[in-house]
């Protein structure tokens, strides 16, 4: 088998190999974004904020649970 055609029979299993690592290792990297988006919601969800100016609602929540105001 000459090395031209051992390098065509297994590039393909090579490739593959690389993609599924690939792809395990992003998944890994993305876990903790993952963790903090859903305690961001859990706060979001349990945050209650009355305050007499304009940031009611949603923004001032997110403000709330990112360490804004007092």
């Amino acid at each position: 088998m000459t090395p031209r055609e051992m390098i065509r029979a297994h590039s393909y299993p090579v490739f593959a190999a690389v993609s599924t690592v690939s792809l395990v290792l992003i998944a890994v990297s993305l876990a903790p974004i993952a963790k903090w988006a859903r305690t961001q919601n859990d706060c979001i969800v349990r945050t209650f904020r009355v305050d007499g100016s304009n940031n009611a609602g949603i923004p001032a929540k997110v403000w709330s649970c990112n360490g804004g105001g007092d």
